[in-house]
């Protein structure tokens, strides 16, 4: 028997586009009673009851859709202590998560399963990478130009989310550098979150990456229900 449910948990979490179809009433003779479910999935085709299936119940029936929306993409750029930690706690909940580092022996040695490990130089991976309306982007590597350069490449592409691990005073340069690179929205520089994460006190790797995450659940639950 096929467990339409855990199949839709499954596109949800590949990022496979689906919808869940769900019979919420009936009126008359109807083919499927309520209850019944269906996944589409984008490459089916829909069935007109009367004229493609040649059903005639003349009943009506309404209907339920929820579709599988895909995980936004998360990129993590730099393995060091808290981008290790924050690619682990992210990968739990609803992003889909890419560790990226441009040096090999800090990448983990164990892989964890639904992480996405990237290792290269960070200007061709970046030339590589998709991006689109629902993409985060947190640049924490070991070397604050590098930070810099990522956010500036990242800022002329479609994202939801842009943060950069800084000092206040770091931040403050770092603006004011992209705001000198031609053709940058001085809007969009503006709205990058530098420092990043929520403001509580906080030194370990594991309680900085605490505080960035509920920073990257707030926004994007808050984009959720606009």
């Amino acid at each position: 028997m096929i467990d339409i449910l855990s199949l839709f948990q499954e596109s949800k979490v590949s990022g496979k586009n689906a919808v869940l179809c769900l019979i919420t009433n009936t009126i008359g003779s109807t083919p499927r009673k309520i209850g019944s479910k269906m996944l589409v999935y984008a490459d089916g085709s829909d069935y007109d009851l009367i004229e493609d299936a040649a059903m005639q119940c003349g009943g009506k029936v309404s209907l339920y859709f929820e579709p599988a929306q895909s995980p936004s993409k998360l990129y993590i750029f730099g393995a060091g202590h808290i981008g290790k930690v924050l690619s682990r706690y992210a990968n739990e909940f609803s992003f889909q998560v890419f560790l990226i580092d441009n040096r090999p022996e800090v990448m983990p040695e164990v892989k964890i399963n639904g992480i996405h490990y990237l290792c290269g130089d960070y200007q061709e991976l970046l030339s590589n990478l998709s991006f689109d309306s629902k993409t985060f982007v947190v640049a924490t590597t070991h070397k604050h130009t590098h930070d810099e350069e990522i956010i500036a490449f990242c800022l002329q592409k479609p994202y939801a989310y842009l943060g950069m691990m800084a000092s206040k005073r770091k931040a403050i340069l770092a603006k004011k550098n992209w705001k000198e690179i031609k053709d940058l929205e001085i809007e969009k520089i503006d709205k990058v979150f530098a420092p990043i994460g929520v403001p509580i006190h906080c030194e370990t790797p594991e309680e900085i990456s605490i505080s960035v995450l509920a920073q990257l659940i707030d926004f994007k639950n808050k984009l959720d229900e606009k």
